[in-house]
């Protein structure tokens, strides 16, 4: 959209009251029809604003007085929702790459500042025997734990039968690797994000889905529509049914619709550029689903031994830390007496049980949020189903509406025998070509046969 044409229009809906046709803000603008309807129902979506149908079969559009003050609170919150994506990308990528090592360092400084306490414990024991016991650090008690490579995988088995099938059949290793990932394996710091954070929006091309849907739905019935056959492709609840011819005002826009109005003042619209193809389509029933389907949000796609080591270190990380800040005073002591390790980590034994209770309690967290969001998911689908029952089964009101579609519907096929200029041929090449046609040559004779013949 051109800035000044929606300054424009926007000032001549002002003008001209807030209740406006397409000619009122063309012959106000002096802006074109095509470029005044766009400007106008993009105005309607955005300003929130509606259509009203007169008797006559008139569009007009009516819209708020304060429609400005919405465009700014819309413009405010889709810049604000903008930074937003872009504080939480910039965060989810910082935890991406140091939440797994971050959790190895955790459990490596807390092991080595127990087994520094260990030997200083031992030390003072050795210096104090003769004394009376008191004094010096007490012992601490560290069970006997060994962590292994947390890199490794916990099933390599499975892993050396993938790598021994794809061996046998003699791919190459970059195709191996394109198929693992395609599998969804993952190296250890990914099962941990994935574990803490997920794997993303399984949805993020819903739109995209959603208009391709829609687009072809309008091809297949010859570039007419009802609201009631969009319902199942959109987000509108059973309870938001007044509003569904509202919800056509940005198809309409995307697709460069136009309403049409019954005698019953009912609406279908009509869509004339997607009335015209260049090569005869078979109509397939099947090629749009009924309805739209959206995907659960999976915990995580890392393996369960993956989820289990990430979920297991985790644990051994709380486990450690809580030894270390009950005996955080002998820490402090060890501080004290000049311990290297002991002095880098007393003032990070509250921050590593902080991390460690954090790094457990994150996946708990989310996994609650995923499931309110994936109920949502379902009830968004279940209602879609609704809405396509309703289309299957219409009653009477419906199926006037979508025979009355029908009188528009239209599908002009653009042949090649059609062309009169092509950008492949010359110019001179084409207009002999025109003229070698059978209708110029009829017309030619035809008027060869009306002139005089000479004496």
């Amino acid at each position: 959209m051109k800035p000044r044409a929606r300054t424009q229009v926007m000032t001549a809906v002002e003008q001209l009251g807030w209740r406006v046709t397409l000619g009122d803000v063309a012959s106000s603008t002096g802006l074109a029809l095509p470029e005044t309807k766009q400007e106008l129902l993009s105005l309607a979506q955005e300003a929130e604003g509606h259509l009203q149908v007169a008797d006559t079969g008139e569009i007009a559009y009516v819209f708020d007085k304060d429609f400005r003050a919405t465009l700014r609170r819309k413009e405010n919150q889709s810049r604000w929702q903008k930074f937003q994506q872009k504080l939480w990308g910039g965060f989810l990528y910082g935890l991406r790459i140091s939440f797994g090592i971050l959790l190895l360092v955790s459990i490596v400084l807390i092991t080595l500042a127990l087994v520094a306490l260990m030997i200083a414990s031992r030390s003072n024991d050795n210096n104090n025997r003769s004394s009376r016991g008191g004094g010096g650090m007490n012992f601490i008690f560290l069970p006997r734990l060994w962590v292994g490579n947390p890199f490794w995988s916990p099933y390599p088995s499975r892993r050396g039968y993938r790598g021994q099938r794809y061996n046998q059949g003699g791919r190459s290793g970059a195709f191996r690797q394109t198929e693992a990932q395609a599998k969804g394996d993952m190296n250890f710091l990914e099962a941990v994000y994935s574990f803490l954070f997920g794997d993303g929006n399984p949805n993020e091309d819903l739109e995209e889905k959603r208009y391709q849907y829609i687009a072809t739905l309008i091809r297949q019935n010859d570039g007419v529509i009802t609201a009631e056959q969009v319902l199942p492709y959109l987000d509108l609840d059973l309870a938001q049914a007044d509003n569904r011819e509202d919800a056509m005002l940005p198809i309409l826009l995307k697709f460069d619709g136009s309403p049409e109005v019954s005698d019953q003042g009912e609406l279908v619209y009509r869509f004339p550029e997607l009335q015209v193809t260049a090569a005869e389509q078979k109509r397939k029933g099947s090629s749009v689903p009924a309805t739209l389907e959206e995907e659960l949000w999976a915990f995580s796609k890392a393996e369960p031994g993956q989820l289990t080591l990430a979920g297991g270190l985790g644990a051994l990380n709380v486990v450690l830390a809580l030894i270390l800040y009950g005996a955080r005073d002998q820490v402090a002591l060890g501080a004290a007496q000049g311990s290297p390790i002991l002095a880098l980590v007393n003032p990070l034994v509250g921050l590593l049980l902080l991390y460690g209770v954090a790094f457990l309690t994150v996946p708990v967290i989310r996994w609650m949020t995923l499931k309110r969001r994936n109920q949502k998911i379902q009830a968004r689908v279940k209602t879609r189903q609704q809405w396509a029952n309703q289309l299957r089964n219409p009653d009477q009101k419906l199926q006037h509406k979508l025979e009355f579609a029908q009188r528009f519907a239209r599908r002009e096929v653009v042949g090649e025998n059609q062309t009169i200029y092509s950008t492949d041929r010359d110019l001179i090449e084409q207009r002999d070509y025109e003229l070698d046609r059978p209708e110029f040559q009829a017309l030619l004779d035809d008027e060869k046969s009306l002139s005089p013949k000479p004496d």
